[in-house]
């Protein structure tokens, strides 16, 4: 019976397998682990902002364009939003990759 494996040695097996990166990865300090953390905050902050002003803007649109024009503004104004919001994203990932690499 030596030979068969438990469902936990299995798993940690596949588990190699199909993520080896995990395993070469290294423990965070405690320091790499709160820097993340602001950079997580700010970026959060960021796109909340970005949201409140996008928010806003399509508010008003009824101040500034014709009732005809408004649903074509405000889809170009959540169109812009989510580019933003990717964008910055893909910024907070890069910064908190380079601090996983240090």
């Amino acid at each position: 019976m030596s030979g068969l494996k438990s469902a936990w040695e299995l798993s940690l097996e596949r588990s190699d397998k199909l993520a080896p990166e995990l395993k070469s990865q290294k423990k965070l300090t405690k320091k790499q682990k709160q820097e993340i953390t602001e950079i997580r905050k700010e970026y959060t902050a960021k796109i909340a902002d970005r949201d409140l002003t996008s928010q806003d803007k399509i508010r008003k649109l009824s101040d500034r364009v014709r009732p005809e024009e408004i649903e074509s503004h405000k889809l170009e104004l959540e169109e812009q939003f989510r580019f933003d919001k990717k964008t910055l994203e893909e910024e907070m990932e890069k910064e908190v990759e380079a601090i996983r690499d240090q």
